[in-house]
């Protein structure tokens, strides 16, 4: 009797034992604690106060889109006007030679700095910078915009109540459930000049060829080693990691459900090949085919780096125009990104030429594709560094 009460209670020790370790595994990992800690407060004090005066836009600037979550931007604060730096430190390398996301990035947050100001009583007068994207550019900070601010009074809109609610939703859509021709012509009509064109492919068997095609760079991007590696560098697992870093591509926003995400991160993390074939899975299974409209925008440069901060900012107001009107949208650029590897390695390039045909718009080149649609669920927040570390002396 005494040894079988032995046996039993070591064996009740023993899973107290793992459940203790699978609970402080579930702690460390941030199972309970998605979207909640310093990495996510920007989040929470985005409109700023009155405190800050001149500074205040810039708290909605650092929520603006960017890729992969590196937040390339510093910014210098002056009297009445505001200089935005790109942070080239902060880059995806191979994945962005030219540095032509960063822009796009660049331009998104703009776009928000804007928004904000005028709810502020800020009238923003923007100046991009000019000069070609050149590749593989040195690691220093480059001046790209000046924004000079002076007083007007205060208008807000629907656009800028958006702005917290803007998350990159990288889950299934509703392939059926379509957002309307009408709906599609006034996203495609928020560019700000003649410089950016905004594209939906609404033929059947052109949308299916510009999937095809995004799942095709996937495979080229995940075959490459170099790319693969620039971009797994960004990605970021567990609580730890998250707030240790504050950017980056997380479990939380990987378009997973609930139980998938706390699955994922209880177990070890994948390994570089596995999550690159999780990643063409996914792009193969849902982000294309659940796709109910793929968008793409277009510029007369893509490395001319005016155009590409317009892009951005055309992108940052065409994803706040879809999140006011309760649907989803997410970057699926691929494409675009090989169009830039193909000319850092010398290579004949098909999928500009090929995406070109596909919009019959001659004379102009891709910088961005992105699918629209209606989330199956809402997406997660994505870190964010403070406001004071990105403020430039």
């Amino acid at each position: 009797m005494q040894t079988r009460r032995a046996m039993l209670t070591g064996g009740a020790g023993a899973v107290a034992l793992v459940l203790a370790g699978l609970g402080y595994r579930a702690w460390d990992r941030g199972v309970w604690s998605a979207g909640e800690g310093t990495a996510y407060s920007p989040w929470n004090h985005w409109e700023g106060s009155a405190d800050d005066d001149i500074k205040r836009p810039l708290h909605a600037a650092i929520l603006a889109a960017n890729p992969h979550d590196t937040q390339p931007w510093l910014f210098r604060v002056d009297e009445n006007a505001i200089t935005l730096f790109a942070d080239r430190a902060r880059n995806l390398g191979s994945f962005d030679p030219f540095r032509r996301e960063m822009h796009l990035g660049l331009g998104a947050a703009i776009e928000n700095l804007v928004l904000a100001a005028r709810a502020f009583g800020l009238a923003a007068n923007v100046t991009p910078a000019d000069g070609a994207l050149t590749l593989s550019p040195t690691a220093m900070p480059v001046a790209a915009a000046r924004i000079a601010l002076t007083p007007t009074p205060a208008s807000r809109d629907a656009l800028f109540d958006a702005i917290p609610l803007r998350h990159t939703n990288r889950g299934a859509y509703r392939p059926d459930q379509s957002v309307g021709k009408e709906h599609l012509r006034r996203f495609a009509d928020l560019t700000i000049d003649g410089t950016v064109r905004v594209v939906f492919i609404d033929d059947p068997h052109a949308r299916a060829e510009l999937a095809e095609m995004i799942v095709e760079a996937t495979e080229l991007i995940i075959s490459d080693p170099q790319m693969s590696a620039d971009s797994a560098r960004w990605f970021r697992t567990g609580r730890r990691d998250v707030e240790a870093h504050r950017d980056g591509v997380t479990v939380d926003t990987a378009g997973l459900s609930p139980l998938r995400i706390a699955a994922s991160k209880l177990l070890p993390d994948l390994d570089a090949k596995s999550a690159d074939q999780y990643w063409l899975a996914m792009t193969r299974d849902t982000h294309v085919a659940t796709a109910p409209h793929l968008g793409v925008i277009l510029v007369r440069d893509r490395l001319d780096m005016r155009a590409a901060i317009e892009a951005g900012r055309t992108w940052q107001r065409l994803h706040l125009a879809a999140t006011a009107q309760v649907l989803a949208a997410q970057p699926l650029n691929q494409p675009v990104e090989c169009v830039d590897r193909n000319a850092m390695l010398g290579k004949a390039d098909a999928f500009g030429p090929a995406i070109i045909k596909l919009t019959t718009a001659p004379g102009w080149e891709p910088t961005f594709v992105f699918r629209l649609g209606v989330a199956e669920r809402a997406a997660g927040r994505s870190p964010r560094r403070g406001l004071d570390e990105v403020l430039r002396a």
